[in-house]
């Protein structure tokens, strides 16, 4: 798992181009996707929702333009992407907080997100813990995986082991790039990360669907009395 002051710190580099370089690495059909993740987590009409890892804030604000009664919080750990966040909208209360390590009390917020974040957190099972501990109803995690399919897979990450490198020379993050197209090649995924969550969790009820082949995977915890 990845350390988290060096992820720290490689996010706060990256803020400026990420809204970029997740258009790269989903081919340019994320906002598909994190819409799927928008209409799970606002479908049940809830009161309060957090997204963590919010990065630039994107999924937040979707959330919040989705169900505008619902209170919205948006933490990550990087200062520098919440600043990017911070420019697009004052109607969500953004805070720099640690998945890990959430200061709010049990039960705080009807659902939870978390997209294209997980990954990235030095003990995704303690955050994954910490996320059920706040969450009342749902627990919904959007994040990189690996195809299904043999050879789509080989295609896949063919072509961005060879694009990436290009990318980061371009934007003079070579190493921060490299690490996130090498970290979705070997995030677990699917059934295995259905095991992981409810392992973490104690949700009993846990199921996913893949996008795009496998590319993208989108996991639904729900409590047992949801």
């Amino acid at each position: 798992m990845p350390e988290a002051k060096a992820i720290k710190s490689m996010f706060n580099n990256i803020s400026g181009s990420y809204d970029l370089l997740n258009d790269i690495l989903s081919l340019g059909i994320h906002r598909l996707w994190k819409k799927e993740l928008v209409r799970e987590m606002t479908g049940n009409a809830p009161e309060s929702i957090l997204d963590c890892a919010t990065g630039t804030g994107d999924i937040a604000i979707m959330m919040k333009k989705k169900s505008p009664l619902t209170k919205v919080i948006g933490t990550d750990f990087s200062e520098n992407m919440l600043a990017e966040a911070i420019k697009k909208t004052n109607a969500i209360e953004w805070q720099v907080q640690d998945a890990m390590n959430l200061p709010y009390p049990d039960l705080s917020f009807t659902n939870t997100s978390i997209s294209y974040g997980i990954r990235n957190v030095e003990d995704y099972s303690k955050a994954l813990s910490e996320m059920a501990r706040v969450t009342r109803s749902k627990l919904c995690v959007l994040e990189f995986g690996q195809p299904e399919s043999k050879i789509f897979k080989a295609l896949y990450f063919g072509l961005f082991n060879v694009l990436m490198p290009l990318v980061g020379k371009l934007f003079k993050k070579e190493s921060a790039y490299k690490y996130l197209i090498d970290s979705s090649q070997t995030f677990p995924s699917g059934e295995k990360f259905v095991n992981i969550i409810k392992e973490a969790t104690g949700f009993e009820s846990v199921t996913y669907r893949p996008f795009f082949g496998g590319v993208t995977y989108l996991y639904v915890a729900s409590r047992k009395n949801d």
